[in-house]
């Protein structure tokens, strides 16, 4: 099932969508509607209250119960915002896809690389990025998410995929420049809508294969990514079993498990995102993620 976050006359709730979200004739079900209400058993309205109540019952329930006729929107009658407007948290691996590491030049790492992303960063689609002006070179970053439905430390890796719950499309923009400048990724990867998130959360069985999706990004229709999850260096179940010895994984927590090879600071001439530009990122069965650029306020160092 595919769920989204969409504002219709200024109150933003959840809904199903029927479609991909690429036609404006793609159908969303009010699960906040009269007629959907019992499918919920009480529960909240809400992508992010849906993952944390259980959303494999939720699911269960909204079948037995099915999508109801007057709860139906048409996708051009409303707005999507992000699945999950604000994650509970947001990890982010970097340097996760052997095309990347090669094209870098660079020696693979021995651990995954983690950092956090913060949930305020987060946008839906067709939200402008928000470039602050004289930052230096920012790139997109077309990954797989994972939310993890089911709480765990210590995991086994043969358990580990069975606390995925759903995936979607994420774009880590990221502030390359000022990074390498920093030495860290704290700055770089968190200024104000560097979180494109969407533009919806499947379910794992939409997905299938976690390890065989592709993953493409394309600015101004001009392919810049074209790569698979298959090159993972660590898959998304060692992610989870490895992430969750430093400490457990909790519901809603979100894994946004690296980019491949393609990003900006490797291409001559660089591929720096552009003011009055568009770009598009997208992973296989979770939907294309289109984001306009603009300028921001300046850059105050």
């Amino acid at each position: 099932m595919r769920f989204v976050t969409f504002s219709k006359d200024g109150a933003a709730r959840a809904g199903v969508l029927v479609g991909d979200a690429s036609r404006a004739t793609d159908s969303v079900f009010d699960l906040a509607a009269d007629a959907m209400t019992a499918a919920l058993g009480g529960v909240e309205p809400q992508v992010g209250r849906l993952v944390d109540a259980g959303l494999d019952r939720i699911v269960a329930s909204i079948t037995r119960h099915g999508l109801r006729e007057e709860a139906r929107f048409s996708l051009g009658d409303v707005s999507l915002l992000a699945p999950i407007p604000r994650p509970r948290r947001i990890i982010g691996i970097a340097h996760n896809y052997r095309d990347a590491i090669r094209e870098r030049g660079i020696e693979p790492p021995s651990a995954p690389v983690v950092f956090i992303k913060h949930s305020e960063t987060v946008i839906g689609p067709n939200v402008p990025v928000r470039l602050p002006a004289g930052i230096g070179g920012v790139t997109y970053e077309a990954e797989l998410a994972v939310v993890i439905g089911k709480s765990g430390r210590n995991i086994e890796l043969a358990d580990a995929l069975s606390h995925v719950v759903a995936a979607a499309t994420i774009n880590d923009v990221s502030a390359s420049e000022l990074i390498k400048k920093d030495g860290n990724f704290d700055r770089g990867k968190n200024f104000p809508t560097f979180g494109p998130f969407g533009p919806y959360l499947a379910t794992v069985d939409e997905v299938g294969d976690l390890q065989r999706l592709a993953v493409h990004f394309e600015m101004e229709g001009v392919t810049l990514q074209d790569s698979n999850t298959a090159q993972m260096l660590f898959p998304v179940a060692e992610l989870i079993a490895i992430l969750s010895r430093d400490g457990p994984l909790e519901v809603g927590d979100v894994i946004a498990t690296g980019t491949p090879a393609g990003v900006a600071a490797v291409r001559k001439p660089p591929t720096w995102l552009r003011p009055g530009t568009k770009m598009q990122a997208s992973v296989e069965r979770l939907g294309t993620l289109s984001n306009p650029i603009i300028e921001g306020e300046p850059f105050s160092g």
